[in-house]
C-alpha cells in the first residue's frame, strides 16, 4: 500500500472528492472546505492510501478537532475512511499504523481522537480520556494513543 499527502488540484484530490461525494457526503463537505483554505503547514494533512493505483481510503491529521473543549491536545486523527468495497480487510489498522508513525516522526508522543464509535478505536490502542461535545452539540468521547 502506498500513502500520499494530497495537495490542492492534484489528481488524487479530485478522485478522493468524487469518492466521498458518493460514499460519505458529510466528509466531502468538510474536505472541500479544507481544500478551499489550503495553506502550506503541518496541518491539516490529508493522506490517501492507494493500492494498484486505486484509492482504498484516507485519513486526516489535524491540529485541532471540531470540539468545544479539546484541552489544547494536538494532533488529532480527524477522519478515517475506508471505501465500502474494501472494508473487512483490516485496512483501518494499516492506516492507523501509518498516521501513528507520521505523528511520531513529527515529534509528538500522543495522537488524539474524538469519536462516537465506542469499542472500535480501542482495538488499535486508543484509551478513552474524557467526554466532550462537537461544535454542533453532538456528544463525543476523547481518546489518546501513546506513541512512545
Amino acid at each position: 500500500m502506498q500513502f500520499e499527502i494530497i495537495i490542492k488540484n492534484s489528481k488524487l484530490t479530485d478522485e478522493l472528492l468524487e469518492i466521498l461525494q458518493k460514499e460519505w457526503p458529510e466528509a466531502y463537505g468538510w474536505l472541500t472546505d479544507v481544500i478551499d483554505d489550503w495553506s502550506i503547514s503541518d496541518f491539516p494533512q490529508i493522506v490517501v492510501a492507494t493500492q494498484n493505483k486505486e484509492i482504498i481510503g484516507y485519513y486526516s491529521l489535524v491540529a485541532k478537532e471540531l470540539v468545544k473543549d479539546n484541552h489544547n491536545y494536538t494532533p488529532w486523527l480527524g477522519t478515517l475512511f475506508i471505501r465500502e468495497k474494501y472494508r473487512g480487510n483490516h485496512y483501518s489498522s494499516i492506516l492507523i499504523d501509518d498516521v501513528c508513525q507520521r505523528v511520531k516522526n513529527m515529534g509528538y508522543s500522543n495522537l488524539f481522537l474524538a469519536t462516537e464509535h465506542i469499542g472500535y478505536y480501542e482495538k488499535f490502542g486508543f484509551e478513552e480520556i474524557g467526554l466532550g461535545m462537537y461544535l454542533w452539540d453532538a456528544p463525543t468521547r476523547f481518546y489518546r494513543k501513546s506513541l512512545t
